[in-house]
């Protein structure tokens, strides 16, 4: 069977091609102040974290390693290990320097997009003042308190892992959390995913990838020309060819010993490599519909019902665990109101029904129906408070049902999305924001999720995974019957 669509930027933020109003050129902006930083002087790292403790590192920690697991420009990760009581833990340290020259950093980078790319402006505004609220990791601490405590009493407990803070040993440089063990970042899971596949196929895995791509790509769009999507691999499915794997795997290992322990001693000629894994060669996938499934239910939940959410949901940002998933790094936390999660809310419920409708999803939808859809999709993208260059009505359903329902190839064809996104700020781009800026964070981390999914064939309709939170939400208010009579008026009007 073919499990292809594997990440393929090792390291890097998953924005990428898959951001909207934000694309890859904007986003990459970022990328040499946040990723692949040599890591500072040790003496450095100690100086502030002795300064904010209050004491030498070595009465507070038995074990700290020196060599960093992360570093980038804003700060650096260790590990270490508690000494009162013998905890592994993770320590985050800022650099003295970060706010200073990020600040400087993006005043030159908005110069430039004012002058060379003034259709994402908006956008990049708001994700500057995001980032801008990294430089205080007593913020961030709370931030990971909150998001903890939500999902800790939410149908996802035991699904999800985030680490635990030692609010105690947090200020506005250092903190301290629990280290998720043992676990892997997602990318390097599929990193090394597609290095196991590249193997088996005796090519390298830049090659692999650049195929696997290219393949994706191809079949996507062909599909798309007949209005359709390619056939994904169901988590059942997934989790058939896993056991199959595992059990595989198993049989391998046991002949391999059992090899060694008896030809093998005859001759060492004979024998396997010890060095060789017993296992290299047997791919037990990650279980890609089910990851896809866990993390836009997981956010949509944050949105939707708790109105406290992670806006940066990278893969980097993602441990993969067997059964579980770890979530971390919460420096760009968005809260919302009660106000604006009910206006998300009403707002999911009004595209998942109206791509139901649209023709693209059902050749014999009623054509009176559609359009009081569409006007019912754009009145509500202005009562948010979106502002674009001419309040196109067409232009703003077109925009939404992507944003925030499919971005398959199927919905976008003949174009990718990047040709979207720029067909879409042509037609009619957006001017102010300043009233929905919490939208913006909303779609990033919705195209973020999907764009993984992407990657992965495993394309998704975030209103369609989001439907479920959103009517809770909107229920526990009394408002779910109104917006379902609003949505019943679409159809009762064409009779």
């Amino acid at each position: 069977m073919e499990l292809g669509g594997f990440y393929y930027k090792s390291g890097q933020k998953i924005a990428s091609n898959t951001a909207g109003v934000v694309p890859d050129y904007y986003v990459d902006m970022f990328q040499p102040f946040l990723n692949n930083i040599p890591p500072r002087a040790i003496a450095e790292v100690r100086a502030v974290m002795e300064a904010d403790l209050g004491q030498p590192i070595e009465e507070v920690f038995s074990y700290f390693d020196e060599t960093p697991i992360g570093c980038a420009s804003i700060g650096q990760t260790h590990r270490a290990v508690l000494r009162s009581t013998g905890e592994r833990v993770v320590v985050k340290v800022m650099n003295p320097e970060a706010e200073r020259t990020f600040r400087g950093d993006v005043f030159a980078l908005k110069t430039l997009v004012d002058a060379f790319m003034p259709q994402v402006a908006p956008a990049f505004d708001e994700i500057a003042k995001q980032f801008a609220t990294e430089f205080d990791y007593r913020r961030e601490a709370q931030n990971a308190i909150d998001v903890r405590t939500n999902l800790q009493a939410s149908p996802f407990r035991d699904r999800v892992v985030v680490p635990r803070v030692y609010q105690g040993m947090c200020s506005k440089r250092v903190m301290v959390m629990e280290e998720i063990f043992p676990s892997t970042p997602l990318h390097h899971a599929l990193d090394a995913q597609a290095a196991t596949l590249a193997k088996q196929r005796g090519v390298s895995k830049a090659e692999f990838i650049r195929t696997e791509k290219a393949r994706i790509e191809r079949e996507a769009f062909e599909a798309a020309k007949r209005g359709q999507l390619v056939r994904q691999v169901s988590a059942n499915t997934y989790d058939k060819y896993i056991q199959a794997q595992r059990a595989k795997r198993r049989l391998v290992s046991v002949w391999r010993t059992t090899w060694n322990a008896t030809v093998g001693l005859v001759s060492r000629s004979w024998r396997y490599d010890k060095a060789l894994s017993a296992t290299d060669d047997v791919l037990v996938p990650i279980n890609a519909a089910r990851l896809v499934d866990d993390l836009l239910a997981v956010h949509g939940y944050e949105v939707l019902v708790n109105g406290c959410f992670n806006a940066d949901p990278h893969p980097g940002n993602v441990l993969y665990i067997d059964g579980k998933l770890g979530l971390i790094d919460y420096g760009q936390v968005k809260r919302l109101s009660d106000r604006e999660r009910l206006d998300l809310a009403r707002f999911m419920l009004l595209v998942d029904a109206a791509i139901k409708l649209d023709p693209r999803t059902d050749a014999h939808a009623d054509k009176a129906a559609h359009a009081r859809a569409r006007a019912c999709i754009a009145k509500a993208v202005f009562d948010l408070g979106v502002k674009t260059e001419h309040s196109d009505p067409d232009v703003a359903y077109e925009m939404n049902v992507v944003y925030y329902g499919r971005m398959d190839a199927a919905w976008l064809y003949p174009r990718n999305v990047i040709q979207w996104t720029d067909w879409i700020e042509s037609r009619d781009s957006m001017k102010d924001i300043t009233e929905v800026e919490h939208v913006v964070m909303v779609n990033m981390v919705g195209m973020m999720l999907r764009g993984l999914g992407e990657m992965l064939q495993q394309s998704r309709n975030l209103a369609l995974c989001w439907r479920p939170f959103a009517r809770q939400a909107l229920q526990e208010k009394g408002l779910l019957e109104g917006v379902e009579k609003e949505i019943a008026a679409w159809y009762q009007k064409c009779e």
